[in-house]
């Protein structure tokens, strides 16, 4: 008995995969130094990526004369917070130190900063493509040579609005979490044309 083949099935036609992507965090330049006290643009691996969404407001309006449907006119547009989760590791305090900076520069004021420093960030969220390619080890959360960027995400001047951590449960068997909301002023996606498309090829 023959077995039957969807021909037409190949990785071209396969949906992205949700679970292999890597977040860089890219600091602003500005007059003196970075922001968010990141030298270098700085990549980390997270658990999960929730919040983007964009939503414009609708404003409706009658017309005299014109009673029979309401007009619908574009107001203002609105960028979800994005939530990004990941577990805690030894030495993992980047996110914390981001939001005690931002307490002492903005509401504290017992921070060194200046006020041309900026305590926002840029963010880029790559999209890589499955299955994992065989081409050998690379440094942790970097992406390797042949790895193929699906899809990139450039998020615009985001800043941390809250971060929280997981309960500390001594009946617990789990592990620490840290979960860090940003709020953002947008952002762009952009695909690849095709599996050949390489990271470089992306247009900001």
């Amino acid at each position: 008995m023959p077995t039957i083949i969807n021909n037409r099935s190949s990785l071209i036609t396969d949906p992205l995969r949700n679970f292999r992507f890597l977040v860089t965090f890219k600091p602003i330049p500005t007059a003196s130094t970075a922001t968010t006290n990141l030298a270098a643009a700085t990549t980390f691996g997270f658990t999960s990526i929730s919040g983007m969404a964009v939503t414009t407001d609708s404003i409706p309006y009658r017309e005299g004369g014109y009673n029979t449907t309401v007009h619908q006119i574009p107001g203002q547009t609105t960028f979800a917070p994005i939530t990004l989760q990941r577990g805690v590791i030894l030495g993992s305090n980047q996110n914390y130190e981001w939001m005690r900076n931002l307490f002492a520069t903005v509401q504290g004021g017992g921070s060194t900063r200046g006020k041309e420093q900026n305590f926002r960030c840029n963010l880029e969220i790559q999209v890589l493509s499955h299955p994992i390619p065989s081409a050998g080890e690379t440094a942790q959360n970097t992406p390797s040579a042949t790895d193929h960027v699906a899809m990139r995400i450039e998020v615009y001047n985001a800043w941390p609005t809250a971060v929280a951590y997981s309960d500390l449960n001594a009946g617990d068997n789990a592990l620490l979490v840290e979960q860090m909301t940003l709020v953002h002023e947008g952002f762009n996606i952009n695909w690849a044309a095709s599996l050949a498309t390489s990271a470089a090829a992306f247009t900001a």
